[in-house]
């Protein structure tokens, strides 16, 4: 038997590059990971693809602003320098940094992560066509009420016969396609997101289904650009504390964390055609 293609690549490239512009510096914090399809006996050694991420990782001007780029340029010289590569795949993960306040200012060269949130972007190509999208992961979101329906028939922002509102806290990915690789990624991003997270604050709907769809939505409503949206969300469970003994207390409601299986839900919404 003889094997004609074969997938390969790397993964887990971590760098953090500092962009100087005098005394002001900004990080990049990085992961990055290749996969590729080809001929076997033309495997591209490993140290190569590294060095090539490092250099053009280096090179890109725009790299403080958006990782989509990145990727597009990571895919393009890799298939230009590497023609026994058909298809090539590049997947970047961002850690957002955020400047220390000191003295009540923002510290130039001092850090700490910016929350657990994660930028995302993927891109594909085969030399004539480039596929790309972007995304984020672990944003994490909490409604304490109007969100998950109630017991007894209630409307969804009504309290329970306890008194308790119901409450939802959840960490929510997601991942959008793009029709083209000329896109302003900066403002698009921003906008994705803020889209994601006015409407999980607004939306009134009987399920978390329904508000992932108003989601999805309306960020295809607004951006013609994008042709397809995925959204993820994992329940993180809450369950309020026996109330008997805090029968007099009125108001405010405790709950406490479950260690139990979370509830996943998952939407993918296409661009009608």
């Amino acid at each position: 038997m003889t094997v004609q293609s074969s997938s390969y690549g790397e993964s887990r490239l971590r760098m953090l590059r500092v962009i100087r512009r005098g005394d002001r510096h900004d990080p990049k914090d990085l992961s990055v990971a290749l996969r590729f399809e080809g001929r076997l006996e033309a495997m591209v050694p490993g140290e190569a693809l590294k060095n090539l991420v490092h250099r053009v990782v280096r090179e890109q001007d725009h790299a403080a602003a958006a990782i989509e780029p990145l990727g597009i340029a990571l895919c393009e010289q890799i298939l230009a320098r590497h023609p026994s590569i058909g298809l090539a795949r590049v997947d970047l993960v961002e850690q957002p940094w955020a400047r220390l306040e000191a003295g009540g200012r923002q510290q130039p060269q001092a850090f700490t992560p910016a929350g657990a949130e994660r930028r995302t972007a993927s891109v594909s190509g085969n030399g004539a066509r480039l596929a790309v999208s972007a995304g984020l992961e672990n944003l994490v979101l909490l409604r304490t009420s109007g969100f998950t329906p109630t017991a007894r028939g209630k409307a969804s922002d009504e309290p329970i016969d306890d008194g308790v509102q119901r409450l939802f806290l959840a960490t929510l990915s997601a991942r959008w396609s793009y029709t083209s690789g000329d896109i302003a990624f900066v403002p698009y991003r921003a906008g994705v997101r803020q889209t994601i997270v006015e409407t999980f604050a607004w939306h009134k709907g009987p399920s978390v289904q329904s508000t992932l769809s108003g989601i999805a939505d309306v960020v295809l409503a607004s951006y013609q650009e994008i042709s397809q949206m995925t959204l993820s969300v994992e329940e993180r469970p809450y369950r309020p504390v026996d109330l008997l003994e805090f029968a007099m207390m009125e108001g405010d409601a405790l709950f406490v964390a479950h260690d139990e299986p979370v509830g996943v839900v998952d939407i993918t919404v296409h661009r009608a055609v």
